[in-house]
């Protein structure tokens, strides 16, 4: 359901905003949220976490700077130009506004609404702050809204990050990542904080559904002209010519295996995996 008219609200003050502490902004109910900008006083390193909880699931968790990545790739303008952090809910970059709207935070019902199922009756956003930041600690968020539409929470948009280890050259078959449960429905994309593959596979049941070399997928990325990857990361996006309904269908597949062919060993680098699906599990 698309939003007929959008408006922009100041979350209320939080609370914990100190250096060391964690600052908390209320989300209030009946409201649609498509995306918040995020004022900060310091650098983006000064966030080493930023949460969102619906209910008591985490949603979305990583750091303000990998937040700006996403974005940069998305072609969303960086911290550095806007002058605040953008944290869309909404699948921005899409063709079809339906498909961008679809993943907006639904929080609560219609006024006058009875309860509805697998409703968000809370929502929250936490921000770690560096104890070690040199400037004092400053936030605040701007929310753009619109209405709660009937149907609970909807899709939701899911960002996980994981770390894995890639011991050398040679390949690297990731087979543990989460897949075919009502919140791990569907996987948009994975963002790799490495350089070094310079083959990708996906297999769901054995079946490879995705084969690129990483000239390939450097390229394809390209030439569809919706994205473009950042400095030390690499992107597998199904989602990469701006059809927000295209993501990798894990429903009823009894195996999901990201393998990955590295030129060299890659310890710990970082892999954030973006679901769409149902609130919970």
């Amino acid at each position: 359901m698309l939003a007929t008219e959008r408006n922009e609200i100041e979350l209320t003050s939080p609370n914990g905003v100190a250096k060391g502490g964690t600052a908390t902004f209320k989300i209030p109910q009946g409201l649609r949220v498509h995306k918040l900008k995020i004022e900060h006083s310091g650098d983006l390193a000064d966030y080493p976490e930023i949460r969102v909880k619906a209910n008591t699931e985490t949603i979305r968790r990583y750091s303000f700077a990998e937040q700006d990545m996403m974005n940069l790739t998305d072609k969303i303008p960086g911290a550095a130009t806007l002058g605040y952090l953008l944290m869309p809910f909404d699948m921005m970059g899409s063709r079809i506004r339906e498909a961008e709207e679809q993943t907006a935070l639904n929080v609560g019902r219609p006024a006058g609404m009875e309860p509805q199922p697998n409703e968000i009756t809370s929502a929250e956003v936490q921000i770690d702050i560096s104890g070690s930041m040199t400037a004092t600690p400053q936030l605040k968020i701007w929310a753009t809204v619109s209405n709660a539409v009937p149907g609970g929470a909807g899709l939701v948009r899911h960002i996980v990050k994981t770390s894995r280890n890639a011991g050398g050259a040679g390949e690297l078959d990731i087979q543990d990542l989460d897949f075919n449960r009502p919140n791990r429905a569907f996987i948009r994309r994975f963002f790799l904080q490495t350089t070094k593959v310079t083959r990708y596979k996906v297999k769901r049941d054995d079946r490879i559904i995705f084969d690129r070399s990483k000239m390939i997928n450097d390229g394809s990325i390209k030439e569809a002209g919706y994205r473009e990857q950042q400095s030390g990361w690499s992107l597998i996006d199904k989602s990469e010519d701006g059809y927000g309904g295209a993501k990798f269908d894990t429903r009823g597949a009894q195996a999901f295996r990201l393998q990955l062919d590295f030129s060299g060993a890659e310890p710990s680098f970082p892999i954030i995996a973006e679901y769409a699906g149902a609130l919970v599990a």
